[in-house]
């Protein structure tokens, strides 16, 4: 949970000029295209849009990290189509799995798909994907009222805040990454495996990448059969489109030129990779909070709160979210800015005006001074019929606002309506022994002898289930592959 995610993003809608379709050369393919903007209309609203970005997703917060990630696309842009351009990598700092570009020419990767791939050449085949996009002019193709579109929902739900941050964490994949298109994929794919052998990388290496998004896929399918339930599938970059296969890599090398293998051999630079990125964080960073044991931590924020055993807490780039295992209690937390001149009762009114309200009392939470209220409606778990209970805790600068909604009771208020305000009354200031607990978990690189077993590693993992098979994932191991004397593989701590 970061306050400084929660921002209206309707500037990003007004740095989208609409323009006037024309035709372009396109400058990897030769062929003349319809394209929305001019490659320097391009280049304006790319810049434009990436503070935004930056402002909503978030950088991740290790310059060695970012340094790494530009030095790598840097030596696929210089064999690309359009080498003389300015392209600029970024890391954002977001557990999931995914990458994209707004255009000509900025590139942004996810710090989860780093920890979940497992060489240079992998990554280096995402960066030529985005790339190929690039040089395609795909961005200035595709419509660009498909942006709009996309934007302005993300903007309606920050507004509103209704599902904020689960539009604004998919944003990138939903403007930029679906919005191409199967055939706009495949070409990517082929281009970014024509720039990987020119940067003399073993253009396989995007065979593995795809492996690693269906083996999380495959999880997710098993998974779910467990527990009773439909599977979230991944829907973004590499999943709209087949693996690459061996004619398809073959053609590929002879675009670039290089049809045998290089006299030093392919570059995979997997150990490289793996020491490079150790230490990165896993899951949630320091700038997010960190969840253990069902109680949040946020050093930055300085705040401690905890949730009921046996619920769920996703800890989203804004909010934190948490229910039962069957979902029928839910709590949403979120960081506003304190008012100055408004005390905790005037503001938590203004915000819940034009709702119904149901009585309202002074609270307090370990010194802090609060307001609750109950609204008759706006409940998610009854079409929007049942009472919420919402409550402002004021602590330092910023006022948190927690709301909390169950099945309703005879009473008219939510039947967990107790433990919904027992949980606010929890957030407090970090103790000083508390500072350690807001660290983020962080990938160790360890070197595998013929007697170690993965399972013996399992125990650091943060998540309550599944944890043998996270390990597998993370390492390209799912399911059920042995570790080979000499490797070096992916711990977490």
């Amino acid at each position: 949970m970061n306050r400084s995610a929660i921002v209206p993003v309707l500037a990003l809608l007004a740095s989208l000029p609409l323009g006037l379709a024309g035709c372009a050369t396109n400058p990897a393919t030769g062929k003349s295209n319809v394209v929305m903007s001019s490659m320097s209309g391009e280049r304006e609203r790319v810049r434009s849009m990436h503070e935004e970005i930056v402002r909503a997703l978030g950088l991740y917060e290790d310059q060695a990290i970012q340094d790494y990630i530009n030095e790598l696309g840097q030596r696929v842009a210089r064999v690309s189509h359009l080498p003389g351009e300015e392209y600029r990598f970024y890391v954002i700092d977001d557990p999931g799995m995914n990458a994209f570009t707004t255009g000509c020419c900025n590139v942004y990767v996810n710090r989860g798909l780093l920890v979940n791939l497992n060489s240079e050449a992998e990554i280096i085949s995402v960066l030529g994907h985005e790339i190929g996009h690039i040089t395609a002019r795909h961005p200035a193709r595709r419509q660009t009222r498909g942006v709009l579109a996309s934007l302005g929902t993300v903007a309606a739900t920050i507004l509103t805040g209704s599902n904020a941050v689960g539009q604004l964490a998919n944003l990138g994949a939903a403007a930029w990454v679906q919005g191409y298109g199967r055939d706009n994929e495949m070409e990517a794919d082929r281009l970014g495996l024509e720039y990987s052998a020119r940067a003399g990388y073993e253009p396989e290496a995007m065979q593995r990448t795809f492996e690693v998004f269906k083996a999380g896929e495959r999880f997710e399918r098993d998974r779910a059969r467990l527990e009773g339930r439909e599977p979230r599938i991944y829907h973004g970059i590499f999943s709209s489109h087949p693996t690459p296969d061996a004619r398809v890599i073959q053609a590929a090398k002879g675009a670039a030129n290089v049809t045998t293998e290089p006299a030093g051999g392919w570059r995979i630079n997997r150990e490289e990779y793996l020491q490079r990125i150790d230490g990165i964080a896993y899951g949630s960073s320091k700038a997010q909070g960190i969840v253990r044991d069902n109680r949040f931590y946020h050093a930055d924020l300085g705040i401690t709160m905890a949730f009921p055993r046996g619920w769920t807490v996703d800890n989203e780039r804004s909010r934190l979210l948490a229910y039962t295992p069957n979902k029928d209690a839910i709590m949403q937390v979120i960081a506003d800015a304190r008012p100055e001149k408004q005390g905790p009762r005037e503001f938590l009114l203004e915000k819940l005006r034009g709702n119904s309200l149901v009585g309202g009392e002074v609270v307090s939470s370990n010194g802090n001074d609060g307001y609750s209220v109950l609204t008759r409606g706006g409940s998610p778990l009854d079409n929007g019929a049942g009472p919420v209970r919402w409550t402002v805790i004021y602590h330092g600068k910023n006022a948190y606002v927690i709301a909390g909604a169950s099945k309703a009771s005879a009473n008219g208020r939510p039947e967990a309506d107790g433990l919904i305000t027992s949980v606010a009354e929890t957030l407090r200031s970090l103790k000083p022994s508390e500072f350690p607990l807001a660290e983020p978990y962080r990938l160790k690189m360890v070197k595998a002898n013929a007697e170690t077993q993965l399972a013996s590693y399992v125990k650091d993992i943060p998540e309550d289930k599944y944890q043998r098979e996270t390990l597998e994932l993370i390492n390209g191991l799912y399911p059920n592959k042995p570790l080979a004397p000499g490797q070096l593989f992916k711990t977490v701590q």
